[in-house]
């Protein structure tokens, strides 16, 4: 009796050929990890033959609406802009960056036109 429990039992059974891919087919989807899971969530969706769109509206604040009118009104005056950065959110990044104080974000520009001159920021791309 000692030598049927120690022998390797073996089980077959007759599982058909749809089952075993289906089977097969389930465990291939499901990742292990977070990554994985992300990757799968990005292959999932270049399935889709649908285009998501967002359409994002460009709300200005009447105070910062002034305020940007102002400091263009400012560079314009000291010719400080150059018409390729005449541009509403660059301006206000800028007056965002001093606290809308026009004198510091006045200075702060004429530092950034001075060092996109001195180091070629603007000739990158010409040959």
């Amino acid at each position: 009796m000692a030598d049927v429990l120690s022998a390797p039992r073996v089980v077959t059974m007759d599982v058909p050929e749809d089952e075993k891919m289906a089977k097969v087919g389930s465990m291939k989807k499901k990742p292990s990890n977070a990554s994985a899971r992300f990757k799968l969530s990005l292959t999932r969706r270049r399935r889709s033959s649908k285009i998501m769109s967002v359409d994002i509206e460009d709300i200005h604040d009447a105070e910062e609406v002034q305020a940007v009118d102002g400091f263009r009104q400012a560079l314009l005056q000291e010719e400080l802009l150059p018409s390729k950065y005449d541009d509403y959110h660059m301006m206000l990044r800028f007056l965002k960056a001093r606290r809308f104080d026009l004198e510091k974000a006045k200075q702060m520009w004429s530092d950034m036109l001075q060092w996109r001159k001195e180091f070629g920021a603007d000739t990158i791309m010409e040959v």
